[in-house]
């Protein structure tokens, strides 16, 4: 059984929290993580034009010592070239790294948030992989220009209490001990019917529909169950016999072209895919499974 865990790393900070729940998987696996890249022309809003210049000596022998010259520099070269603009960004590298040193380290655009970032992943993945782990930090706050309905609605501490409740019921729901993820991986060995496995299901669809069908229509695919389930927060297990069945290059980046950049709320082309995710499963005659 060959394995890829796919981690998408928007919140840095979180390695350390991540790495722990990894810890429970004794099976060998290839991981890859996708570290959040930029918005395209836009400075992000924790740049620092002088720590990006101490980074890079090139700017300053090519005479680019203001914040200005450098903050056009990485705007219209740094971001191109994917350059780090903070060493802390240096230093997660530097860390996975060191908890395993054949991963593969991605970067791509803030596009799509885990769903774009899955999907750029998915690109590199080894094509004989069986069984594909999908994880993603949440914290559930949106972001600085966009911020969560929860944010809102109860303020930056409960938003915060309800996005770390959130997150650790959906990795739960996929490495909460090693017994649990021994018990995922002999379920897809010895169930041919196991599809997919995550913390819990459900079937709200209509907000998302006609995003959906936007969706459905640009991969030329047809849903066959008429009320099928999806593992909501796009935290699980999938057979990549599946996945390779929809996830061309050329459809992935068919579907990349018209995810939004930055947080965005329901409806979007993200909570499409969090719902195609389970048609996919539906569609193979498969069944998406709960296992604690």
């Amino acid at each position: 059984m060959k394995i890829a865990v796919c981690v998408h790393l928007y919140h840095h900070d979180m390695w350390d929290e991540i790495k722990e729940y990894l810890n429970n998987i004794d099976h060998p696996y290839k991981l890859y993580v996708n570290i959040g890249g930029y918005i395209p022309n836009e400075l992000p809003s924790d740049f620092n034009w002088e720590e990006y210049l101490r980074l890079y000596p090139d700017l300053s022998l090519n005479n680019l010592l203001t914040k200005d010259k450098v903050t056009k520099h990485f705007l219209r070269f740094g971001i191109r070239e994917e350059r780090n603009y903070k060493q802390t960004q240096i230093d997660i590298i530097d860390k996975i790294k060191s908890y395993k040193d054949n991963s593969v380290i991605l970067k791509s655009p803030n596009r799509g948030m885990d769903i774009g970032g899955f999907l750029h992943t998915y690109k590199q993945v080894d094509p004989d992989t069986d069984i594909i782990l999908k994880i993603h930090t949440k914290k559930g706050l949106g972001d600085v220009l966009n911020p969560s309905n929860s944010l809102i609605r109860h303020g930056v501490d409960k938003a915060k209490k309800i996005g770390g409740d959130w997150f650790k019921n959906l990795m739960n729901g996929v490495l909460k001990n090693k017994n649990q993820v021994n018990n995922i991986i002999n379920e897809f060995t010895l169930n041919p019917k196991c599809g997919m496995v995550g913390f819990k299901l459900y079937n709200n669809y209509s907000v998302n529909i006609k995003e959906m069908e936007k969706i459905y229509n640009l991969i030329n695919i047809h849903p066959k169950e008429s009320d099928p389930f999806f593992i909501g927060g796009t935290t699980f297990w999938v057979s990549n016999v599946i996945m390779k069945k929809y996830f061309t290059n050329e459809n992935i980046d068919k579907i990349l072209d018209i995810l939004p950049y930055g947080y965005v709320h329901e409806p979007s082309p993200n909570h499409a895919m969090e719902r195609i995710f389970g048609c996919f499963v539906y569609n193979n005659q498969k069944e998406i499974k709960i296992i604690t």
